[in-house]
């Protein structure tokens, strides 16, 4: 197989100093962990001895009203923190805070390297500093489904070294620009912590400091629409209904509410989320419906013989239908078609359509929805498929990286010209992989081969040292002839992959090894890939009509002579994807998967290359594990590996 060049880069546990002399622009030239500011003197005050806090004498300038010195004098100490195993999370997350709170924007792409930094989830560090890992971790994974969030906190409890890390790998994998140092997700998450927390604080309950609004404006940025106000009931309303003033007082205490709607949440429909004063003067929060606003007393207190409560329900449905409308409004045609057919419906019939409404908002607020929305997890990004599987050459363990990946663009139509098609503008692909060590810092950083004329399949092969833990594949293209203010309609946002890379693969004089699995479609069906190294075309997301083909080298067969055959048993698996599972457990009887395929195949010593197709139009859509276990029928050696695929209804 092709290799490519490997550019090293400085790994953060290196010696290199970080300097506070070069202007910023310059970072972007070396490797991750050489931070760089502009060139303003740090203050005589900032030379203290080694014994003070440097996160405190950097509070001490922002109170004294000189910002920029207190990150000038953060990015003097990172290389003495890392020395000293003492990376502080505290800085790296008000360094954040100062760059936004003063616009010094020009410290952006340090700001990210420094939180990188902070989370590498070395030992000792993280125990020092375990309360604030477990902050930012509870704001980093409200950003998640809540269940998962609360499990990830659990863990960090017990471990915040691996906490750390994975606040580390949360925001590396959605930085949208992989290639730069400038993490632009991260800024946008903690430009809408800046935000929440100037705008939505009648309380401090939540874990950015706000109140319930501020976790769902985090989370999903703006509303589109906003109304708010007082639940008062008019007198109009209640002369209508032949309620006295003196009755409703006792009942009504005039929460405080607001209904946020969104519109980019779950398109084309709208989402709503409700929020006001439990039981009425109780915490102003989010809650599923009115009856969580409505207090005790209405419930028990009567009014012309019912419960003050459906009263309240109406009254408070036309402020909300009135102003908001969707189903709020929904609900109060309902209800007034019940009270214009009687002046006073039977009591029962208010009961069950409040016990509706009741089911109805539980259902919706649990009802599984996106868990965040942000402009670039969102936005147009170059297509990207890509696999990285471990194999052995020889006596080496090596990676080896395939990408094939395209621009998205709308072209332009002359309708004159329909008959002649549509023809796109020719591009050109960079495919980029970005290795980190165990502690996700980056070590390796190289450009891909290309494998084709137009450039948009590519490899690379790698040596694979035991420190490498993760892996980034990302693809930038440029379009001929593109104008600027055509960039988001071409995806101008690289596409990303990520990959957890697990140990070596080892030659075993006593069992034999298995590669990892590559996936994807015959190439032979794609113009232009004729000069693939491997049978397959990558690819993990497949029509039910697609043959899926599968890719396996088998390495040194247990007492076969090289250039000798051996016999193996192949079994394939398709297991429901419930979460991470190692290989070895998903091919067990009781993990719930049934038999694609059970051969017996011979291999070849000392590398057996095997690839077969698999017709996979009887199974149901979505999202599955594949797997592979292979058994050496003399010593009943079995090794086997997985990997997810998605299939697609036709």
């Amino acid at each position: 197989m092709s290799r490519a060049r490997l550019i090293p880069v400085v790994c953060a546990a290196g010696s290199v100093a970080l300097t506070v002399t070069a202007p910023v622009a310059a970072s972007v030239a070396r490797g991750p962990s050489e931070l760089s500011a502009p060139a303003i003197e740090v203050p005589l005050q900032s030379r203290q001895s080694p014994a003070q806090d440097p996160y405190e004498r950097g509070q001490t300038f922002i109170r004294e009203g000189n910002p920029e010195a207190a990150l000038i004098l953060w990015v003097a100490v990172q290389d003495s923190l890392w020395s000293a195993e003492s990376e502080d999370p505290r800085i790296a997350v008000a360094f954040i805070e100062t760059v936004l709170e003063h616009g010094l924007d020009e410290y952006r792409e340090v700001a990210s390297q420094i939180f990188d930094r902070a989370f590498s989830g070395r030992p000792v560090a993280s125990e020092r500093w375990r309360s604030e890992i477990l902050a930012e971790g509870r704001r980093t994974f409200a950003l998640v489904d809540s269940t998962n969030a609360e499990l990830v906190v659990r863990r960090g409890e017990d471990d915040p070294a691996l906490l750390a890390r994975m606040i580390k790998r949360f925001w590396l994998e959605r930085d949208p620009t992989p290639t730069t140092y400038l993490n632009e997700r991260l800024f946008e998450h903690w430009e809408r912590i800046a935000h929440a927390r100037r705008n939505y604080v009648y309380n401090n309950s939540s874990v950015y400091r706000t109140d319930d609004r501020g976790v769902f404006y985090v989370k999903y940025g703006e509303p589109d629409r906003i109304t708010a106000g007082t639940l008062a009931i008019s007198s109009f309303d209640m002369r209508t209904r032949g309620v006295d003033v003196g009755d409703i007082v006792a009942v009504d205490l005039n929460p405080r509410y607001e209904i946020w709607r969104f519109a980019n949440i779950e398109p084309p429909e709208f989402t709503y989320f409700l929020f006001g004063n439990v039981d009425q003067t109780g915490p102003f929060e989010y809650v599923k419906g009115l009856s969580e606003i409505i207090g005790p007393s209405a419930r028990t207190t009567r009014i012309n013989g019912i419960r003050a409560q459906y009263y309240l329900e109406l009254f408070y449905y036309i402020e909300l239908g009135g102003r908001m409308g969707g189903p709020y409004g929904n609900r109060l045609a309902e209800l007034e078609r019940l009270w214009n057919e009687a002046r006073q419906p039977p009591e029962g019939v208010l009961e069950a359509r409040s016990a509706q409404h009741s089911m109805e908002d539980t259902w919706e607020a649990q009802r599984p929805k996106p868990p965040v929305h942000s402009d670039f997890d969102d936005s147009r990004k170059s297509a990207l498929s890509a696999q990285m599987a471990r194999l052995l050459v020889g006596q080496e363990a090596r990676l080896l990286a395939l990408a094939v990946s395209s621009p998205l663009w709308r072209p332009a139509v002359n309708r004159r010209e329909m008959r002649g098609g549509i023809n796109l503008a020719p591009f050109s692909a960079v495919h980029t992989v970005i290795a980190r060590d165990l502690e996700l810092n980056e070590l390796v950083r190289a450009e891909m081969v290309e494998l084709d004329i137009e450039g948009n399949v590519s490899m690379l092969e790698m040596l694979h040292p035991s420190q490498f833990g993760h892996m980034t594949i990302a693809a930038e293209h440029v379009v001929q002839g593109q104008d600027l203010e055509d960039a988001e309609e071409v995806g101008v946002l690289p596409g990303h992959a990520h990959f957890a890379v697990g140990r070596p693969l080892r030659r075993d004089a006593v069992r034999f090894e298995l590669s990892d699995l590559i996936v994807g479609i015959a190439p032979e069906s794609v113009v232009g890939v004729d000069s693939l190294p491997l049978p397959v075309l990558p690819a993990t997301r497949f029509w039910l009509a697609d043959p899926v083909r599968v890719y396996l080298e088998i390495y040194h067969p247990t007492g076969v002579a090289d250039g000798e055959i051996g016999n193996y048993d192949l079994r394939v698996l398709l297991v429901p994807f419930l979460g991470p599972a190692t290989p070895e457990q998903l091919a067990r009887p009781e993990a719930g998967g049934r038999a694609a395929i059970t051969v017996n195949i011979e291999s070849e010593a000392p590398t057996g290359r095997h690839f077969f197709d698999l017709d996979l139009r009887n199974e149901r859509p979505g999202l599955l594990q594949l797997v592979v276990e292979v058994t050496d029928p003399v010593t009943g050696v079995s090794r086997a590996r997985a990997i997810p695929i998605t299939l697609l209804p036709n």
